[in-house]
């Protein structure tokens, strides 16, 4: 009987939610460079857009899954030769699945967001310079980088984790301010060669949402 009562209570207060988000990334590109001393790595800005749905089981649990186009950019250059100087693009469609905790107020509340992702890396390209050996000049380049099957691996999953606030402007909208971390667990190169070269992406969003609320 009491299980019964607590389904109704449930029931009742479930809810499903639609929404749209934007914002900014900032991503850190680590590698094992071995015996590349002089290469520095540094994280770059991008852009993240998304829609989301959730199913709130409860005032306190949701289940949350968004569709992003996220950016993944980093920068790459040597110490020693100043004249090289690389700026990658790397655009990712992601899919975060996340469990999503909230708390507070009826108006402003407080959420967490803990879950997994799921993402596939689009396109790449790179801008920048570089210092050419045999006609002993600085060149520049703007291109496209092209796949190879045997060293890109182009599927990415990983850990997602953010928090955030929500404040509901009416009884069927709510706006959301989020800061998120997605944290790579799958390399971005395939180990092909004897030394093993593993490479990561951690991307920090920060976002603005609107959901409507049915």
């Amino acid at each position: 009987m009491a299980l019964g009562a607590f389904l109704m209570v449930t029931t009742a207060q479930a809810q499903w939610r639609v929404g749209v988000t934007g914002g900014a990334d900032y991503n850190v590109f680590s590698m094992d460079q071995q015996y590349m001393t002089d290469y520095k790595v540094d994280g770059r800005w991008g852009l993240t857009l998304g829609v989301t749905g959730q199913y709130d089981v409860n005032d306190w649990l949701g289940v949350r899954a968004d569709l992003n186009w996220t950016q993944k950019n980093y920068r790459h250059s040597r110490v020693v030769y100043s004249d090289v100087n690389y700026k990658l693009t790397n655009n990712y469609l992601q899919l975060p699945v996340m469990a999503s905790f909230s708390f507070g107020g009826e108006r402003l509340r407080g959420f967490c967001n803990l879950g997994v992702y799921g993402a596939y890396w689009l396109n790449s390209h790179r801008k920048g310079s570089d210092w050419n050996s045999f006609a002993h000049r600085t060149f520049s380049f703007d291109e496209k980088v092209d796949f190879y099957d045997k060293r890109d691996q182009r599927w990415d999953c990983g850990l997602v984790g953010g928090i955030g606030i929500e404040y509901l402007i009416t009884n069927h909208w709510a706006a959301q301010a989020e800061v998120r971390y997605y944290y790579s667990t799958t390399s971005t190169t395939k180990q092909y060669m004897r030394n093993k070269d593993y490479r990561y992406h951690a991307t920090t969003t920060i976002q603005l949402g609107i959901n409507y609320i049915f």
